[in-house]
């Protein structure tokens, strides 16, 4: 077994520019239909399916890791919470500071500032898309949908570990069923990329024999055949290759996947913003190009240098808490 997949760092950096760079391209009225950044980044949003993907794998490798059973519920929850929220809320205050400071702009094109206080508090809990308010930063729903995973795979984790196939895979079966009765808002709605992640986890753990792994693979294209379309087939069969390729780290993979959050999180209240407020002097298709590689540049300066003043902090924290002194103290294959 690898003491690290350094092909995760490749795929964390791949979807966080990847999603960075479809809503440069195509969130706004910002280019034509014709331009070619707008067609060749239009895929873009299926990052946020990658990074589902990633955490199906990362998150039960790391509790198996640690000795997790459900009695560490809360201790999970804790290392969870270090680890993800602060640069979240953050990211929420700062993505009020600069709805405010933006509007200031005589260059700003939108609505007029105004504080909704339940819109801001929602955040804390994830709340807004159930309470009927939108969120500061339109990628925050992707977290509510992580957030709901980490407290149903804390609860389902014997089960989906279990050596049975009679307990783990109707516990997958059922997770992936729930999909056809609930919306958006829930993890279930996207609990067949997820399944790909826990196989591969189970993959790595030697839980798979070769019928399982037939049987599943095929179990999981058809599914995605059926909900979604051959789009989603590519994207999870592509992402399953790429994770189990031997790859080897470079500067820029390890830089990316390091920033890779902190990207995801600020390129919409940073490098989206840049574009707005340039939308009435950049009146021309090629100035309106340099612009969005403009903001794409700097916005991963300003993510680098949040990963290392915030994020970093949070994740060496919540790495030094174990399940248990007899948890194995190697180096973790993932980093969750």
């Amino acid at each position: 077994m690898r003491k690290y997949l350094f092909s995760l760092d490749y795929l964390r950096g791949f979807a966080a520019i990847s999603v960075c760079l479809f809503h440069f391209t195509n969130k706004l009225d910002y280019l034509p239909d014709t331009d070619p950044f707008k067609i060749a980044f239009s895929p873009g949003h299926y990052g946020v399916e990658i990074f589902f993907i990633i955490s199906g794998l990362v998150i039960p490798y790391s509790m198996k890791k640690g000795n997790y059973n459900i009695t560490k519920f809360f201790i999970f929850l804790k290392k969870r919470f270090i680890r993800i929220e602060p640069p979240y809320l953050i990211c929420v205050l700062l993505a009020l500071i600069l709805n405010y400071i933006t509007t200031l702009s005589p260059f700003y094109v939108g609505k007029p500032f105004d504080v909704d206080f339940q819109q801001v508090f929602y955040h804390v809990g994830y709340l807004n898309a159930f309470m009927g308010k939108d969120w500061l930063n339109q990628v925050f729903w992707t977290l509510a949908i992580e957030f709901q995973y980490y407290l149903l795979i804390a609860l389902i984790f014997p089960l989906i570990s279990h050596k049975n196939r009679l307990i783990w895979i109707p516990a997958l079966v059922g997770f992936n069923v729930l999909s056809f009765y609930m919306d958006r808002n829930f993890v279930f709605n996207f609990s067949i990329f997820f399944t790909c992640g826990i196989l591969l986890y189970r993959y790595f753990f030697d839980k798979l024999d070769k019928t399982e792994i037939l049987v599943t693979g095929l179990a999981v294209i058809l599914f995605l055949t059926y909900q979604y379309s051959y789009k989603e087939v590519i994207v999870v069969v592509l992402t399953s290759f790429v994770i189990l390729l031997p790859l080897n780290p470079t500067g820029l993979s390890t830089f990316f996947g390091n920033i890779s959050y902190s990207l995801y999180l600020l390129h919409f209240p940073v490098g989206l913003r840049i574009i707005n407020l340039t939308q009435r002097f950049s009146d021309t298709q090629p100035l309106r190009q340099f612009m969005i590689l403009f903001a794409f540049l700097f916005t991963i300066v300003i993510s680098y240098y949040y990963y290392k003043i915030i994020e970093k902090p949070c994740k060496d924290i919540s790495q030094k808490i174990k399940y248990s002194d007899a948890a194995n103290q190697d180096r973790e294959l993932l980093t969750a």
